[in-house]
């Protein structure tokens, strides 16, 4: 049977130890990120990809999680309704089971995963999703992301 866990709403506090949570701006205001976009080790291509993403539907199981090693990743929905955000930190280049934390963003909630932190694979809710994804990339797709899979299924609710 595989462990169960129930999505919370996203918020910036939650999310602070994996990264960042962008919520609409004010009227008339400008948040940036800075300092958590970051690249190294040669990843020097910076990437603007836009994804079309397929629903899927609650309950979702989880069998697998990626991170990047050698840059942030910044999803900035652009046509989203809900979506799914699963994360872990790291134990021993593996996702720690033990904080692993899912949530349930709304579609004007962008996310910037810190560089290393474990992350499920991009899942969207209720319609089709779409995003604008910036990261930086070395050219070489085996040294830019790094997937594990988890030690038992995990199973996403609402």
């Amino acid at each position: 049977m595989p462990r169960t866990i129930r999505l919370q709403p996203l918020t910036a506090e939650a999310f602070r130890p994996f990264g960042d949570v962008m919520d609409p701006p004010p009227l008339g205001a400008r948040p940036a990120l800075g300092e958590s976009l970051v690249a190294r080790d040669g990843a020097l291509l910076p990437g603007l990809a836009f994804n079309h993403a397929e629903p899927v539907a609650l309950p979702l199981l989880a069998t697998q999680m990626e991170r990047h090693n050698r840059s942030s990743q910044c999803f900035v929905p652009m046509d989203v309704a809900r979506w799914v955000v699963m994360v872990a930190p790291d134990r021993d280049g593996a996702p720690d089971m033990a904080g692993l934390r899912g949530f349930l963003a709304r579609g004007d909630q962008a996310v910037n995963y810190h560089l290393g932190s474990w992350h499920h694979p991009l899942r969207v809710l209720d319609r089709p999703g779409r995003f604008a994804i910036l990261m930086w990339s070395t050219g070489e797709k085996a040294r830019d992301e790094e997937w594990a899979t988890l030690p038992e299924p995990v199973l996403l609710t609402e």
